[in-house]
């Protein structure tokens, strides 16, 4: 009887495993100015059929930590990612994972209710303690609730909140909690090339979750849970051996043994658009990949070039779309906001644009100014027509930052100038950081477009930028300290002295003589 029971137990966890399905995927790029783009692709996918409606009790190639917090907190579909260092859209063109706005950005879709505000305040802390992040200073003052960006196909009543910590730094203790989400953490497959010492020793790395809970039916007894684990690095061979000839051994001081047990698929993906790259082993068939399943010993993919030095492109490769967003003014108390949009298509582009201001910079809207410049070089002013669609929402002090979302129209072969004009706010010296003379970091502005002849969206990030806001001089406290502790110490020991000293005359000794 035991035995029976066993057996059935047995019968019906497979069956439910077998609803799972785990893929790991890497692929290598060199790009044009000599760099090598890394970006490994791990996709879990487990479809819950169960007669309580969101109930997922059983866990085997899914994380249960995330899929907790998919159920805990009512989200639908949340991005998280970690980032560090500038892509370069001008020389390596679009990223393969859109999100590379520097620090740490999340935004989530979550079930409409009067308690998602809380329930986000519980997601940031819940994730926080999760990546060893500091996730939970996404408070309300980083916050917002974006009304044309960030759209996704289950936001059918959900409500959407997106916060980002540009001042956030990213390290080994991110990516080891990161690693233990894998099926097979980094004892074998691809992710045993994710060495920390070489993803972080590069120009660029991003390191992301993308989690959705898709509803079949309305119920909701039928779902799909999806999980997207990337990582996306930019490392640079050039700077070490003057050449740009790559090989996993190199690039990550190690090299593959096979595929991880428990995936599906595990393929090495390998673009090589260059007839002069010589890559070893060669391919059978390049768009399949190397099959790691495959690999009897180890695997050590090599591209080299015949040339004893790599020689810089003198032009680069600008992308249809590009973005700059950078502060104008000079002093501490008022400046300017300028936004130069680049697009090279030969027709007229919308684009969504989205940006959020922290509360201590304060927007004039009226000041509002729309230049273009035409392929002919002739400027114009046309803020009615390039300005289709606009929401703002003005900051409260200490309590939410402003927004400002644009729908435009970007005329063909044109730049789109935007500018606005803020003052500066007088801060309290217990707001100001222990850095206080640094500044403090203005998080990325987004750009959303759909080129021509692409089926996906794309979104575009600016840099982070550095203000300066009206600092005091938190050495005086230092020199006050000072000041008062040496008169106070005079002053106590010329009494101290007076008080308990004892004066007593000394007769004079007789003269002889």
């Amino acid at each position: 009887m035991r035995a029976f029971v066993l057996l059935f137990v047995a019968l019906v966890a497979r069956l439910a495993w077998a609803n799972e399905q785990f893929n790991e995927d890497l692929t290598l790029r060199s790009l044009t100015d000599g760099k090598l783009l890394a970006h490994f692709d791990f996709t879990t996918h487990v479809h819950v059929s169960n007669t309580a409606p969101g109930a997922l009790h059983h866990y085997r190639l899914f994380p249960k930590a995330i899929g907790q917090v998919l159920q805990e907190y009512q989200v639908r579909e949340m991005h998280l990612t970690f980032s560090q260092g500038r892509w370069r859209y001008d020389e390596w063109g679009y990223p393969p994972e859109q999100s590379t706005g520097t620090g740490v950005e999340l935004w989530a879709w979550m079930d409409n209710s009067t308690r998602v505000d809380t329930q986000w305040k519980s997601l940031t802390n819940t994730l926080s303690g999760l990546f060893c992040a500091s996730l939970n200073f996404m408070d309300e003052t980083l916050t917002t609730e974006p009304t044309l960006s960030f759209r996704s196909a289950q936001e059918n009543n959900a409500q959407l909140r997106y916060g980002s910590l540009p001042h956030e730094n990213v390290c080994t203790e991110n990516l080891t909690p990161w690693i233990k989400l894998l099926p097979c953490k980094a004892k074998s497959g691809i992710a045993v090339l994710l060495n920390a010492h070489r993803i972080y020793n590069s120009n660029f790395h991003s390191m992301s979750i993308h989690a959705k809970s898709i509803c079949i039916n309305e119920t909701c007894t039928e779902r799909t849970m999806e999980l997207k684990q990337t990582v996306t690095s930019v490392l640079d061979p050039v700077r070490d051996t003057s050449r740009r000839d790559w090989s996993l051994k190199e690039a990550f001081d190690r090299v593959l043994h096979g595929a991880c047990p428990l995936a599906d698929r595990s393929r090495v993906h390998v673009v090589n658009n260059d007839p002069n790259a010589k890559l070893s082993p060669k391919l059978e068939n390049p768009l399949e990949g190397y099959d790691l399943s495959k690999v009897q010993d180890e695997l050590d993919i090599r591209m080299a070039w015949n040339e004893n030095s790599f020689l810089y492109p003198l032009e680069p490769a600008y992308p249809a779309i590009s973005a700059n967003r950078y502060f104008t003014g000079y002093g501490q108390e008022r400046g300017g906001l300028q936004i130069t949009i680049h697009n090279r298509n030969d027709k007229a582009l919308p684009v969504l644009y989205f940006d959020s201001i922290p509360w201590f910079l304060k927007l004039y809207l009226h000041t509002l100014e729309v230049i273009v410049v035409d392929q002919n070089g002739v400027t114009q002013t046309q803020e009615t027509d390039v300005i289709q669609d606009m929401f703002y929402q003005p900051a409260i002090d200490r309590s939410r930052p402003a927004m400002l979302e644009c729908k435009l129209v970007l005329p063909p072969m044109s730049i789109v100038t935007l500018s606005l004009d803020f003052d500066k706010v007088f801060l309290k010296y217990t707001e100001h950081r222990p850095d206080a003379n640094r500044g403090f970091d203005v998080g990325p502005a987004v750009l959303t477009a759909q080129l021509p002849n692409e089926n996906h969206t794309i979104r575009v990030y600016t840099d982070t930028l550095l203000v300066s806001l009206p600092t005091p001089d938190f050495s005086m406290p230092y020199n006050v300290i000072t000041l008062t502790c040496t008169v106070i110490a005079l002053f106590f020991g010329s009494v101290f002295n007076l008080l308990t000293r004892s004066f007593q005359l000394v007769p004079e000794a007789p003269k002889d003589g």
